[in-house]
């Protein structure tokens, strides 16, 4: 029997915790069990974060190779510089094709340059790789980095249907080269049970990235604390890491949260699994998903879910009131706002009855998710991607997505006229008193600007409550909601490839009397 063609996937930020993270480790599990060879190749992770199963690259399957590149400079700091990465690439690719003697399919992930790596290999030997674009998440950054690298992809997924059918308007001629493969969970024979809840306090559980940008974790404290004054008897366990981690434990800390908060520190996949088959209840009041893999999971685990009602994936895991929740919440909503509407839907959830959710949960898992459906799915999209033509990455562009050149900065955060439209924005807004939304990678690189301009500003904002009270240059930082306090007229987003997400929740300022502009598009 030959041999099928190797699998070669990019783990950008290594193995820190993150769905990304397990999606590609199930994803190489279920290949090998076919017989595909996967190599996964690992960078540093960030500063500060645990790295998952530690020991996990000293076993398993004989056909899953790790290559562990946390030796070498995070590939988050490359600043259009691939060349401390790229020679392990393309010692890999080499010694997977003349061992296949077929091309390579690569599948990079999480960042620009992590694709910027398979078309630097592309352009001296294209036949030898096939590149896939993963949509995971429908962010800006990651439709931002698939168009970038449209001219070198053979095949697009998406994880959700809403992700695919945007990716169908954005690359229509690439129609017949996108599907949508939902994520696969491993899913019990049948519904892990659960001791009756009129015994014991409910039980509730978020597993997953602790961070508030996206996920606004540090609002399931909120949660909990509504729960409490409602006389709910309930222990919420919290497991994973993030930037977010040191508040979580902070606010665990108080003596009166104690005896009902937990936080768990990463554990791998399996276990996981056994947890979520120990709870009753999954809250996630994630701003933005694609297809919550921690979801699924919690779905196939009778571990009924609780969804902020997101546009991608949430009404794919959940059928509302037979699987699951959903909890509609505008995106800025502040955290007394999400603990009043997810202690509501507990409280719904127990009243239909959670054990015949978590059989309900249980058999959508089995239909929807199982790991024998997304193999088969995983098959034809790699096979499909075999059997494309070659493509060579345009010579006289830089592979390098943090290139200058590419972009304005080292990071990819700043395109080449943001200096140029800040300067001209802030210009316009002299004599007014300004507030910059956003303290992220955007606005650092454009520190020179804020500092020369003639606009008088008075604070930062953030959608992160964890910076609220912090400061930036000086400047406070505060939360969108305080807006008014400060007598700003003005609000200037500071964001490119999350301008648009921003600018829907413009009315938490406009409200306020408070002016906003963006400076893209």
């Amino acid at each position: 029997m030959a041999t099928p063609a190797p699998v070669v996937i990019s783990l950008a930020r290594g193995l820190q915790t993150g769905g990304v993270t397990s999606w590609a480790l199930r994803t190489a599990e279920v290949l090998a069990a076919r017989g595909r060879p996967v190599c996964i190749i690992l960078h540093r992770e960030d500063s500060g974060a645990e790295r998952l199963h530690p020991g996990l690259t000293d076993g398993g399957s004989s056909l899953i190779r790790f290559i562990d590149l946390s030796s070498a400079p995070p590939l988050a700091s490359a600043s259009g510089d691939l060349s401390p990465y790229l020679t392990a690439y393309r010692d890999v690719v080499r010694t997977l094709l003349a061992q296949a003697l077929k091309p390579v399919l690569y599948i990079p992930t999480l960042l620009g340059d992590s694709f910027g790596l398979g078309a630097a290999l592309s352009i001296a030997d294209p036949e030898s790789i096939r590149i896939i674009g993963w949509q995971h998440s429908p962010i800006p950054y990651d439709a931002t980095v698939l168009a970038r690298y449209e001219p070198v992809i053979s095949g697009f997924v998406a994880v959700s249907d809403q992700i695919a059918a945007t990716l169908r308007t954005a690359h229509p001629l690439r129609t017949p080269d996108i599907r949508t493969i939902y994520n696969g969970v491993p899913v019990p024979a049948a519904c892990p049970p659960r001791p009756p809840a009129k015994d014991r306090p409910l039980t509730l559980i978020y597993a997953g990235r602790m961070e508030n940008d996206l996920k606004r974790v540090t609002s399931l404290i909120a949660v909990s604390d509504a729960l409490r004054q409602r006389g709910i008897d309930h222990r919420l366990t919290l497991v994973g890491d993030g930037p977010a981690a040191g508040d979580i434990d902070a606010l665990i800390a108080d003596p009166a949260r104690r005896s009902r908060l937990r936080r768990l520190r990463p554990v791998a996949p399996d276990g996981v699994q056994r947890l979520l088959a120990e709870h009753d209840l999954f809250l996630l009041p994630s701003r933005v998903e694609g297809l919550s893999l921690s979801a699924t999971e919690a779905l196939a685990a009778g571990c009924v879910p609780i969804l902020a009602a997101t546009p991608s994936g949430s009404t794919t895991i959940v059928d509302h009131g037979a699987t699951g929740l959903l909890v509609p919440l505008d995106p800025a909503a502040p955290d007394d706002q999400i603990a009043r509407a997810f202690a509501d839907a507990v409280e719904h959830a127990v009243t239909l009855g959670l054990p015949s959710l978590s059989k309900a949960a249980h058999a959508r898992a089995r239909r929807l998710f199982s790991l024998d459906a997304y193999g088969d799915a995983l098959e034809h999209a790699l096979d499909a991607a075999e059997s494309s033509r070659p493509r060579r990455w345009p010579t006289d562009r830089p592979c390098a997505f943090s290139a200058v050149g590419a972009t304005a900065s080292g990071s990819g955060a700043v395109p080449p006229d943001g200096p140029a439209r800040l300067r001209e924005l802030l210009d316009r807004l002299t004599g007014r008193q300004v507030i910059i939304h956003g303290t992220g990678r955007h606005t650092l690189e454009l520190a020179a600007v804020f500092a020369a301009s003639p606009a008088r500003i008075v604070a930062f904002t953030d959608d992160d409550p964890a910076r609220h009270g912090r400061t930036l240059w000086n400047w406070p930082i505060i939360a969108p909601s305080a807006a008014s306090r400060t007598g700003a007229t003005d609000v200037v987003i500071s964001s490119w490839m999350n301008q648009e997400q921003i600018w829907a929740r413009r009315s938490v300022y406009e409200s306020q009397g408070v002016s906003v502009h963006r400076l893209y598009g």
